[in-house]
């Protein structure tokens, strides 16, 4: 496995604790680098490490655990679970939260892209919010049998 990549999954192995230090993503990212998830889309590395920053700002832990990683030419692509605790999530008990990362490289990731289910994350750990969205999986999920 790529060097870059060992240490990408280092740093996100304990995110709540590094993302006070965005002076670490000079290592990992590209000046020009490119963020997406489901919410943001962010361009450059100044850009990113304020986003990082803001992030962290209700999480109370956060750490990603990598499954099996797809490698090659200059992409990789990340399954992960990531376990958090945030402030204004499920009460601030811990979560957990599959995803995927597909990175583009040469020296350092130019090119992030995260694949999650926001809905899961967010909507149904609002209260009266996830009820609905909750029963509307379970509906639709239904739907097909």
């Amino acid at each position: 496995m790529s060097g870059l990549i060992t240490e990408l999954q280092q740093y996100y192995s304990d995110f709540g604790a590094v993302a006070a230090d965005p002076s670490l993503l000079d290592r990992l990212y590209d000046e020009d680098v490119i963020f997406c998830d489901p919410v943001h889309r962010v361009e450059g590395l100044p850009a990113l490490k304020r986003y990082f920053a803001g992030m962290n700002g209700g999480l109370t832990s956060c750490r990603f655990e990598f499954d099996r990683s797809v490698m090659g030419g200059g992409s990789a692509c990340l399954p992960w679970q990531m376990h958090f605790s945030h402030r204004q999530l499920n009460k601030g008990k811990p979560l957990t939260l599959r995803g995927c990362s597909l990175l583009h490289y040469r020296e350092r990731v130019y090119y992030h892209e995260d694949f999650y289910d926001l809905g899961a994350m967010v909507y149904e750990q609002v209260p009266l919010l996830g009820t609905m969205v909750r029963g509307l999986k379970k509906r639709l999920g239904g739907a097909g049998s």
